[in-house]
């Protein structure tokens, strides 16, 4: 509970520039302890972000007081996700 509050997710983008991931409100309800199976978020890149995305590596991080996790997107998946970043 609770990944979706807070800043617990993000990427990291060439040499560490961190973008945090912003998720899609009214799917969990904490209260009833319902968390959602899905979740939809947005990345806010800046120029800066864009500019390391594009030239380095990009890793999808998980920071939370139940879990903590860190992955490197794969080549197909980077360069996938440049298509929806601004040129």
């Amino acid at each position: 509970m609770g990944i979706d509050t807070g800043r617990h997710v993000w990427m990291e983008v060439g040499s560490g520039t961190p973008v945090p991931g912003e998720f899609e409100s009214g799917h969990s309800d904490e209260g009833k302890g319902k968390l959602a199976a899905v979740h939809f978020m947005r990345f806010a890149f800046s120029p800066e972000a864009v500019r390391a995305f594009r030239g380095g590596a990009v890793e999808l991080v998980l920071d939370h007081p139940a879990s903590h996790a860190r992955t490197r997107l794969t080549e197909e998946t980077r360069s996938e996700l440049l298509t929806d970043l601004p040129v």
